[in-house]
């Protein structure tokens, strides 16, 4: 095959993957995109830019990734909350990402003919675990960009010459910016190293050692210590001692989804879920046949194989269960690991190329495989279509799990059927009693319902509930239960409540509001102009809010 048609064949494939995701354009946000995308406010100023360089990604983890952060908020900015746009984009960047992956696998010291490593690009894009990487558009990009950057990075680290080193440098600096994972990149460039694979001389001496890895040691120390100085107060917890098997697990999982992916969309799933002995089976059966294999030509596949599997090994590592983690288990973990198992395979078969036999079902197989993957992530597309459609999905997988309860609940809730909505709650709450995400919210609708006794009850119990990790809900808590107690006409006890939020938080702007408000009801002008006048001082105010401060203000002869 000549270059100019694999190029093209390469165009056709990443056109058939950009087709085929950006299909589902029209999907709306979901879950975690509430917090991500559309709480984000858009830039006005190039601090605002460098702002998101300098604080924590999300408000409750421990997660620093602001280069991805930075994208999403890019994007706001240019288009507001249309996620049309949002998905359109994830569906370029997975393309773009398969690209990527070509460049990397048909570096010469893979030994990777041209069709097989078309093959191998086309499985890694169509594969369910990637479409779980584009459909959401969050999680998704998190998933995405740095899996880009990180494949960049190691094919310009591979392809050994000064100028790409430096662009490896480059590039694996901006993976850290992007996600954790990309901790590992040192890691396995000096893998590579001592596998020969990047052209360096028999004898090098220890100071070159030193000069090669010096700006990787120094882009690893920065970024340890902007987490330091970013997250020093927050506990890390090793899970070893309490799940010992857990990076075991995490292994197995990895394999059964690279191998044997489930149909349909089994989101975030507890081992009880997607532990399957059949297809753990099936995943071990096949590993041990491409084992076999590099065994039969390891005079020229021991060192790239053992390259493949340190690149899977170290890139489901961070999220292997050693430490604490927001979910066990994952499709989007998978992901980028799973391109060593297809790179292996196409090493292998490349070895074999010159039969007929082998070209002719290694051809049938693949476009076999590749249909029926691209099938399953078309199916699952369907899964992310809108919020009811994604949690009720949830709940059907994983009866279990509270989390996908209390959030089909809050759709019921935002389409104003609170009965089905306090039922979610309830089952919730029938899984996990302390529970207080269902809590909270079930309260939340009693309120809305004008129920306020059963609210206030359910309010304070959660408060009683709440430990470290989740006491920046008391602020909310606290607003709510003021809600209940002025639905009441409490007057006396919803400011407590109000005053107590803002006691927690200076900065919770609808505590002030509400507060003008009781006392604007309550004929006080004075009291209502303190807490607007201070209202409009908070960082929190954006330029509407301020000057929707303003016309209460004016209506009410305040200024």
């Amino acid at each position: 095959m000549t270059r100019k048609a694999e190029t093209l064949i390469l165009l056709a494939v990443v056109s058939v993957i950009f087709a085929l995701y950006g299909s589902f354009y029209s999907n709306t946000f979901l879950y975690d995109d509430s917090e991500q995308v559309l709480a984000q406010q858009p830039l006005e100023s190039f601090d605002d830019l460098i702002m998101i360089f300098t604080e924590p990604s999300f408000p409750t983890l421990p997660y620093y990734r602001p280069l991805t952060r930075a994208s999403i908020v890019f994007q706001k900015t240019l288009h507001g909350d249309d996620a049309r746009w949002f998905h359109l984009f994830n569906a370029l960047l997975a393309s773009m990402t398969v690209g990527i992956a070509w460049l990397l696998i048909r570096l010469p010291v893979f030994r990777i003919q041209p069709v097989p490593a078309l093959f191998v690009v086309a499985l890694f894009g169509l594969h369910p675990a990637a479409s779980s990487c584009v459909y959401p558009v969050a999680s998704g990009r998190e998933t995405l960009l740095p899996a880009a950057l990180i494949l960049l990075s190691t094919w310009c680290f591979l392809k050994g010459t000064r100028k790409y080193y430096w662009w490896a440098v480059v590039t694996c600096g901006l993976a850290f910016l992007a996600k954790e994972q990309a901790i590992v990149l040192p890691v396995l460039f000096v893998t590579a190293d001592r596998l020969k694979l990047t052209g360096l001389p028999e004898q090098i001496q220890k100071i070159d050692w030193l000069r090669r890895y010096a700006p990787f040691l120094l882009l690893t120390a920065g970024y340890l210590l902007l987490r330091w100085l970013l997250f020093s107060g927050t506990e890390v917890k090793l899970m070893l001692a309490e799940q010992p098997l857990g990076p075991f697990y995490s292994l197995l999982y990895s394999l059964q989804t690279s191998f044997v992916p489930f149909v349909e969309l089994v989101y975030e799933p507890p081992i009880d879920v997607w532990f399957d002995p059949m297809r753990i089976t099936v995943a071990l059966l096949l590993t041990g046949i491409l084992i076999y294999f590099v065994f039969r030509k390891s005079d020229v596949l021991a060192r790239t194989a053992c390259f493949w599997g340190a690149w899977f090994l170290l890139l489901i590592l961070p999220t292997s269960n050693i430490l604490e983690q927001e979910c066990f288990y994952s499709e989007r973990y998978v992901f980028l690991a799973m391109l060593a198992p297809l790179a292996l395979f196409a090493s292998i078969v490349s070895q074999y190329w010159d039969r007929f036999l082998v070209r002719k079902l290694f051809v049938i197989t693949g476009l076999l495989a590749g249909v029926c993957l691209g099938c399953i992530s078309g199916i699952r597309g369907f899964y992310f279509e809108n919020e009811e459609t994604f949690f009720q999905q949830w709940v059907n997988t994983n009866p279990s799990s509270p989390t996908a309860h209390v959030h089909l609940g809050l759709v019921y809730a935002s389409h104003g059927q609170f009965s089905e909505a306090i039922a979610c709650y309830e089952r919730a709450l029938a899984i996990d009693p302390e529970f207080t995400g269902a809590l909270i919210n079930q309260a939340n609708d009693l309120v809305t319902m004008q129920q306020y006794d059963q609210a206030i009850q359910l309010y304070q119990r959660s408060l009683e509930l709440l430990d470290e990790k989740l006491q920046h809900l008391e602020v909310g808590v606290y607003h709510n239960l003021g809600n209940a107690w002025w639905g009441k006409q409490d007057a006396e006890r919803a400011i407590q409540s109000y005053e107590h939020a803002i006691e927690l938080s200076p900065e919770h702007l609808p505590s002030y509001l509400a507060l003008a408000d009781i006392y604007l009801q309550q004929n006080q002008p004075a009291h209502a102009a303190r807490y607007l006048n201070a209202a409009l001082k908070l960082e929190s105010a954006t330029k509407q809010k301020q000057r929707e401060i303003h016309n209460v203000m004016q209506r009410f002869h305040l200024e």
